[in-house]
């Protein structure tokens, strides 16, 4: 008797990175609570088997989303913009770059609302650490003292936060400031200082 031939395994019907950008367009959107396998299936238009394909919970996915954000908005940032060499030029392009990824910028604020989550709370300690790290940095490489420079990198972050907090909030508030950029060039120039003369 032959042995019965193995069923070849399915193969997914949507890719892991698919997931990844739909928990993460879900969780800018309506929250990390919000993320859950079978909305997400729904809104794919897929069965749920597709997810177990790649994952093997909800957490995993949320973890998933994470890891992907932590390493775009923070660990790739500093490489993308810290071989600027000018300090007053990279901070105002961090500035700008910051403000207009207004995707990212939602996503953040709502990462920060479940700050508290053991699975969010680390990773968004290690992504502010080493934004304000650039910052300071930055500020620094324009001969301000360290406390200065410091001060100087909170303020900007802070200016960023409470931006995007708002826009999910009241967002309102800031749909009448119809001039971003304007916005962001005045806060450039009460952060960053003159060359000196």
């Amino acid at each position: 008797m032959s042995p019965t031939p193995k069923k070849p395994r399915p193969s997914p019907t949507l890719s892991r990175e698919a997931w990844v950008l739909a928990a993460t367009n879900l969780l800018a959107r309506e929250g990390l609570q919000a993320v859950a396998v079978e909305p997400l299936a729904v809104a794919l238009g897929v069965t749920k088997g597709s997810f177990y394909w790649h994952f093997k919970s909800r957490n995993e996915l949320i973890q998933a989303v994470l890891e992907a954000w932590e390493q775009d908005q923070s660990a790739d940032v500093a490489t993308r913009y810290g071989g600027i060499p000018d300090p007053r030029r990279r901070l105002r392009v961090l500035l700008f770059a910051a403000f207009e990824d207004v995707e990212n910028g939602k996503l953040f604020a709502a990462l920060t609302v479940s700050a508290q989550d053991p699975r969010v709370e680390p990773t968004l300690r290690r992504a502010t650490e080493r934004r304000l790290a650039l910052g300071l940095e930055a500020f620094q490489a324009l001969g301000l003292s360290e406390e200065e420079a410091r001060q100087r990198a909170l303020l900007a972050y802070a200016a960023y936060t409470g931006y995007f907090q708002l826009l999910r909030t009241t967002p309102e508030a800031v749909e009448a400031v119809t001039d971003l950029s304007g916005y962001v060039h005045r806060l450039a120039d009460a952060l960053v200082p003159e060359r000196p003369t």
